[in-house]
């Protein structure tokens, strides 16, 4: 039977991929967010945050972050996963696609976007799609095995489970998913990945309570796979952004630590969709029920403010063992 061998919690995005000199230029384009009232955020932020904006506070954060994600790398290697079961959120949705609450990609080859050499654009926000910058796109191994098992046994439990066969022509899963790729994996090793979507938007997000349950289910249809094989599980996104929201994070990694799952699986949707990138928090909520009763080690916690209106990402990096 298959082994869960790990757990891995990662914050993604452009405050990782832009040096720290570029974080006050992913500030600049806030105001111009239709997702924020930003005029509102700066009225009710405390003036002690223009502390937080100096070049040295974004250069020690930085190099943290990057700390961080070279220990989730050695846990990663330590392990030796043959499959990684990466659950996070497509970012980018057409409008004619078939919007799903839980979804797994059953490819044998997985078209990815390579972005770790990329500069990260702000403006992207604001295109759409067709208008963004096309990335390098690499083939990266799928294990249909794994996520045909996943599909049907999680159905069985009461899961109604999506899947699909590959991504439109030309296209590639984006980086909420390709990033361990890119910043989470030794030189020469490429474990199969599958692609577990978990919906961060309304009204189609599930709540905090059945992605608790739904980590459960996942461990267990693991760990009745025949395979005989390692596996590893992958949070990849949040905390809060793109409004750093530090009370919920600590309340969030409090009870990660302790496996408090009355805690995780009442957060507030509320608090949880104050910012767009917030929910992703959904994804260690299903990490944390599928290693239970094994409690997340914090590796860090970095606040990467980049605008006075308390714009910026609660940048989390953990570990289940």
């Amino acid at each position: 039977m298959a082994k869960i061998v790990l757990g891995i919690g990662s914050s993604h995005g452009p405050s990782i991929q832009t040096p720290p000199e570029g974080w006050p230029m992913l500030g600049e384009g806030d105001p111009r967010d239709p997702r924020m009232d930003y005029e509102a955020l700066l009225k009710a932020a405390p003036p002690e945050l223009a502390d937080e904006l100096t070049p040295e506070k974004h250069s020690a954060r930085h190099a943290a972050a990057h700390a961080a994600i070279g220990t989730l790398k050695d846990k990663i290697t330590d392990a030796r996963p043959d499959v990684l079961v990466v659950i996070s959120n497509p970012h980018r949705i057409h409008a004619d696609d078939n919007q799903v609450v839980f979804g797994v990609i059953r490819s044998e080859k997985i078209p990815a976007a390579k972005r770790s050499g990329a500069p990260f654009n702000p403006d992207d926000r604001f295109r759409d799609p067709a208008g963004r910058a096309k990335p390098e796109i690499v083939q990266r191994r799928g294990n249909p095995s794994l996520a045909n098992h996943l599909v049907r046994e999680l159905v069985t439990r009461g899961f109604d489970v999506a899947c699909r066969d590959g991504v439109r022509e030309g296209e590639a899963i984006d980086d909420a998913f390709t990033y361990v790729y890119d910043w989470l994996l030794a030189d020469g090793t490429e474990p199969d990945m599958v692609p577990l979507m978990l919906s961060r938007y309304m009204p189609y997000q599930p709540t905090p309570a059945r992605c608790y349950a739904f980590g459960r289910a996942l461990r267990e249809v693991i760990e009745s796979w025949d395979a005989g094989l390692r596996v590893g599980l992958v949070a990849s996104g949040g905390l809060s952004h793109q409004i750093i929201d530090e009370e919920l994070d600590r309340r969030v990694i409090a009870a990660l630590e302790s496996t408090d799952e009355a805690e995780l699986t009442s957060l507030s949707r509320e608090q949880l969709n104050r910012a767009p990138g917030t929910p992703e928090i959904l994804n260690w909520v299903t990490v944390a029920a599928a290693m239970a009763p094994v409690g997340m080690t914090l590796v860090d916690y970095v606040t990467a403010y980049r605008s006075p209106a308390g714009t910026g990402h609660g940048l989390t990096f953990g570990v289940w063992n």
